[in-house]
């Protein structure tokens, strides 16, 4: 070989070798992956809350013993004021939304009505205070908004009368029939949902409307004179409509 040419060769490789150390320690940027946003709204988790509005309804009462005649059914209507605190839990899978809901709270079914026939001083009342509710929810979340359906169990303590004050003279006997209990029945119904932040917390507020039954109610009693004992079935229904609020833990 030409004595001249390793000399050469040398140099070249020496001139190379920058230039492959300088590539092998290169950097490569890597390609940036855009960050998932969170959700606006985040619906799952405990909450507490409050509601207040109005109940009306119907309520009847028939007489099967022929006290009064005809022993036909009458009915009256009963409204009154409905307001409660509430506590459950949300699970949120992608736009569904569902959970259990309790609450108790204050509820008055009041009305009177007066049976219709001879004599016509004979009537039935109804009255009521204490409630709760045991409900599932379900719902669809869109961002800060849901829109759901629940439905579940209501008891409340309820008294139901029927009252005969012989304030006719076609009505010479007096009684006082009634019923106190607390009556379970069911309810459903919906509502609509309104997220928002305030004071770096989670709160909502809500509208909601349920339709509840409580059911049959049988009572009967002696009349004044000692007849009887005369039996009554009475049946009640009716409708809440409230809006409230939840703190989001």
């Amino acid at each position: 070989m030409n004595p001249f040419l390793r000399p050469a060769i040398a140099f070249a490789i020496a001139g190379f070798l920058p230039l492959v150390s300088y590539a092998g320690t290169e950097q490569v940027t890597p390609k940036e992956v855009a960050a998932v946003a969170p959700p606006v709204c985040e619906w799952s988790g405990f909450y507490i809350g409050a509601t207040a509005g109005g109940q009306f309804g119907h309520s009847e009462d028939k007489d099967l013993d022929n006290y009064n005649f005809p022993d036909r059914p009458w009915g009256y209507h009963e409204d009154g004021v409905a307001a409660s605190g509430q506590m459950g839990f949300n699970w949120q899978a992608g736009h569904f939304v569902f959970g259990p809901e309790i609450e108790a709270g204050y509820m008055n079914l009041k009305g009177d009505g007066t049976e219709p026939g001879i004599p016509g001083d004979t009537v039935g009342k109804s009255k009521s205070d204490i409630f709760t509710t045991f409900r599932g929810r379900v719902g669809l979340a869109f961002g800060c908004w849901m829109f759901y359906g629940t439905g579940g169990a209501i008891g409340v303590n309820y008294t139901t009368q029927v009252i005969d004050n012989s304030s006719t003279a076609l009505g010479p006997d007096r009684i006082d029939a009634h019923r106190e209990n607390f009556e379970f029945g069911y309810t459903v119904g919906g509502g609509v949902e309104h997220m928002f932040k305030l004071w770096d917390h989670r709160w909502s507020v809500k509208a909601e409307y349920l339709y509840y039954d409580l059911g049959d109610q049988g009572f009967s009693a002696t009349s004044a004179n000692g007849f009887g004992p005369y039996h009554w079935h009475g049946d009640t229904a009716g409708h809440i409509v409230r809006a409230g609020f939840n703190y989001h833990f």
